[in-house]
């Protein structure tokens, strides 16, 4: 480790052995594999006459530990008052500062040493003082509790409105680590309350979020403002509901927050309480008459949201309060839409007995069913279906429930379809069966499931495309073989005059090619077409229903500086010969 007997005997304080050390020629510059010099352990040790010993050995007062850790930090932290005083007597630097921009004084604050920060600052250390993360003293004590440090620095000029690299002032910290005194102190002494760090967070919207209610009804006694809003449009009740912190949220109520002010996305404060399943914020919000179909600006109503992120009792406390079961965003979604897509079967139970229309649809003409059936939910679809949901309700381009069953190869879902009378032969706008689709994706599974129900094997598309068509054109050598065992005519032509073959040789797939020369008539297969193939895909379905809330993360982003970021870097270098 690099240890040194001197380093030993400044360590453990032993003063004759240090003096004999050095009247030896011992390497006073010698350093750990840390950097400790045998001043660095003496001051930790608080032996002060092996560091007074050290000093006339001239040894430099501000030596270095890696972590640019000078003696009188190791003082500072151990608040070793006569050591600080026989460093900064011999010229110590009091603004050294350490690898992350901690000066002595910054320890003393941290660590509470009220004695060696008057002599700091009496020695000429900077109050203002700057780590990288733009802290301060008053910053570091603020966060750590000690409302005697605060003041004296106070006393001493230092300011409360002082900001950090964030825009955050010590009022900001002392709410974040939920120091109310300080926070007492600091109102009182002129800090200002409605402080906005660069997100526009306010002390007030930290402690919201944090739930420390005692600070939160200080801060709004002394005219913190309730309805302050990051630059995402939070509000401290958002985050009082998003956290669930139902008496924080009273206060709020109680001091005049708005019910009603919403986010940059158009969420008030029951939508954020809906979407993390906060029932007693929620229910509070509700008995103050927040409007349960408040819609955000893609017209999500709360139920909306507690549908999608499965909060049901939200979503039954929303409709015992007269929340919509029908409520429609403005592509149409209704909250019976997102439980049906996110198989959310409690919830859409519910909304059902509410009265929810099974077959409401949305812009594109899609119902819940299409979307239970695209994601597979078996249990989803037989529980709309048993509601009256029309099985073979197209949506505008012409998709059934079983089209897209078959687009996913969903064959359990296809067989209740089925079952409760879903036409297999039924076709898009385009002239798409649900069998073209299957082929078209390769889904063998859908394909024998359709051809085993009596699909038509050489039903036609509005292009004239047969299965084997869609199948050749998308090179699916396994499919073809189905449709050729099941009598598919591979002579059949396109609008465009094509065999499935003649297709197959334009795109080059060349084990359908061998597949189907076999089979087809030559004399069928046009002359040769130079110009490039038009792909002939089926109608889908792919409508996206944003319901993120970027800004309530962001505006959550400032977590507490972590110790990490301010305080344990400094330690390091202390802590390893603290033990």
């Amino acid at each position: 480790d690099g240890l040194t007997p001197l380093h030993c005997g400044a360590r453990s304080g032993h003063e004759q052995v240090v003096e004999m050390l050095l009247d030896r020629a011992a390497p006073i510059l010698s350093k750990t594999k840390n950097g400790l010099s045998p001043l660095h352990m003496a001051t930790q040790g608080d032996h002060l006459n092996c560091v007074q010993l050290l000093l006339q050995h001239n040894v430099p007062v501000d030596d270095v530990t890696n972590d640019y850790l000078t003696a009188l930090h190791v003082a500072a932290h151990c608040g070793h008052y006569k050591v600080a005083k026989v460093l900064l007597d011999k010229k110590a630097n009091p603004n050294a500062k350490a690898l992350n921009g901690f000066t002595p004084l910054h320890i003393a604050c941290k660590k509470n040493r009220i004695k060696v920060m008057e002599l700091l600052l009496k020695h000429g250390a900077s109050i203002q003082a700057v780590t990288e993360s733009g802290l301060t003293p008053i910053h570091v004590a603020a966060f750590m509790g000690h409302v005697n440090i605060v003041s004296q620095l106070m006393h001493h000029g230092a300011s409360p409105n002082t900001t950090n690299v964030r825009g955050e002032t010590a009022l900001h910290m002392a709410a974040r680590s939920g120091q109310a005194e300080v926070v007492r102190y600091l109102v009182q002494d002129g800090a200002q309350v409605e402080a906005k760090a660069k997100d526009d967070q306010t002390p007030l919207h930290i402690s919201a979020r944090l739930g420390k209610a005692d600070i939160v009804q200080q801060l709004l006694q002394q005219g913190a403002s309730p309805n302050a809003a990051t630059t995402s449009g939070y509000t401290p009740l958002h985050l009082a509901a998003r956290e669930g912190h139902e008496d924080v949220a009273a206060f709020l109520l109680d001091h005049g927050a708005s019910l009603s002010i919403t986010t940059k996305k158009g969420f008030t404060p029951l939508h954020v309480a809906a979407k993390y399943g906060k029932l007693e914020v929620a229910s509070l919000l509700l008995q103050k008459s927040a409007s349960p179909d408040a819609a955000g600006k893609s017209g999500l109503t709360p139920l909306h949201v507690a549908a999608h992120y499965d909060n049901q009792k939200v979503a039954l406390l929303l409709l015992d309060q007269g929340a919509s079961p029908h409520a429609a965003a403005k592509n149409g979604y209704t909250p019976l839409h997102i439980a049906a897509k996110k198989n959310q079967m409690d919830i859409a139970t519910t909304l059902l007995e509410y009265g929810a229309d099974a077959n409401a649809v949305t812009r594109q003409g899609i119902a819940s069913v299409h979307l239970a059936a695209q994601e597979g939910h078996v249990d989803m679809v037989s529980l709309l279906l048993s509601r009256n949901a029309n099985v073979n309700l197209s949506n505008k381009s012409g998709l059934t429930p079983l089209h897209l069953a078959a687009q996913e190869d969903r064959v359990n879902v296809a067989e209740v379809l089925v079952n409760q009378g879903a036409h297999v032969d039924v076709q898009t706008k385009m002239g798409y069966t649900p069998l073209h689709v299957g082929c078209h994706y390769g889904n063998i599974k859908i394909v024998n499931f359709l051809l085993q129900h009596s699909a038509k094997v050489n039903a036609k598309t509005k292009n004239g495309y047969t299965p084997l068509h869609q199948a050749a054109q998308q090179g699916h050598t396994h499919i073809i073989n189905v449709l050729l065992q099941n009598n598919a005519s591979p002579n059949e032509l396109t609008v465009n005059g094509n065999t499935a073959l003649a297709i197959a040789r334009r795109l080059g797939y060349i084990s359908v090619v061998d597949t189907l020369k076999v089979v087809t008539e030559e004399t069928v297969t046009t002359t040769t077409v130079i110009e490039k193939h038009k792909m002939n895909v089926p109608e889908t379905m792919n409508e996206v229903l944003d319901m993120s809330d970027d800004e309530v993360r962001k505006a959550n982003a400032p977590e507490m500086l972590s110790d990490g970021e301010y305080i344990s870097d400094v330690e390091e270098g202390i802590c390893e010969f603290l033990l």
